[in-house]
């Protein structure tokens, strides 16, 4: 999976911030209070995991939405060179699902 992890470029571009330490001053005004080796750490890697909360502390902070600062996109098939991988279609994609309503549990007595 292809990840992309932009928060210190955000900082910079959206509220010409340098430094961890001033990020969290902009968490704790919005409510979040973390240590500034936690933030050091969002500024700079892609976290693990990260809950909503931060997620929506960090927006309200830089306004900005969670696509200006993390980008995730699916693997690419290298060997094929086709593109990004789906699952394979039987061959007509109209009906790749059936039609719920076509089983008998549907029908009124």
């Amino acid at each position: 999976m292809s990840q992309i992890w932009n928060l210190r470029r955000e900082l910079l571009i959206r509220k010409n911030l340098h430094r961890p330490i001033d990020l969290q001053r902009l968490l704790s005004d919005q409510g979040l209070d973390l240590s500034l080796p936690a933030v050091c750490a969002l500024v700079n890697r892609m976290p693990k995991r990260l809950p909503l909360e931060t997620i929506q502390a960090i927006c309200n902070a830089l306004n900005c939405r969670l696509s200006d600062f993390c980008i995730i996109e699916p693997d690419v098939i290298r060997d094929a060179g086709v593109g990004y991988h789906k699952r394979p279609s039987s061959g007509n994609s109209k009906n790749d699902f059936p039609d719920p309503f076509h089983f008998r549990i549907h029908e009124l007595e």
